[in-house]
């Protein structure tokens, strides 16, 4: 496999493990922080992939900034364990998959697809994308989650 391949491969993996993480209503994230113990009224994930960055947003108040972030901080670990369901990936494949379709299905989600795949110089097909969603494993998102580390922590308020 040459080093362009295994890039390729890093970003799928990585790609899931973020939405399993915290992309849409069932990540970790989301279930955990939001919903179970509503310290945030909005929290999610953002994977970019071209500085292979990982950006956690929340919504929260100034009383629950160090209960959220010790709660983010265990939701990370958990990924280093592997604490996810089976169905936490296969939703997580399946939500790529939609995205995929839209690819197809809609002119600017795929001028947008095609602009990224020149950037990045790859040039792989929506067939070849599917299979590299498909062929990422439990393990292989354990071993993204144990090269996560945090880099930075900020908190934006109102002084006004």
């Amino acid at each position: 496999m040459d080093v362009d391949s295994q890039v390729e491969n890093v970003q799928f993996k990585t790609l899931l493990y973020n939405i399993v993480l915290g992309t849409g209503a069932n990540s970790l994230l989301f279930q955990n922080v939001r919903e179970k113990e509503s310290l945030a009224y909005s929290i999610r994930s953002i994977y970019i992939k071209q500085k292979a960055n990982i950006f956690i947003r929340a919504g929260i108040e100034i009383p629950n900034f160090e209960k959220a972030v010790n709660l983010i901080k265990d939701q990370l670990e958990i990924m280093k364990k592997g604490e996810f369901s089976e169905q936490d990936l296969l939703a997580a494949k399946e939500y790529v998959k939609a995205g995929i379709v839209a690819i197809e299905t809609e002119q600017d989600t795929g001028i947008i697809y095609y602009i990224g795949q020149e950037i990045s110089k790859t040039n792989t097909s929506i067939e070849e994308y599917t299979k590299n969603i498909e062929a990422v494993t439990r393990e292989d998102i354990v071993e993204i989650a144990n090269h996560v580390n945090i880099n930075t922590i900020y908190f934006l308020k109102d002084e006004t």
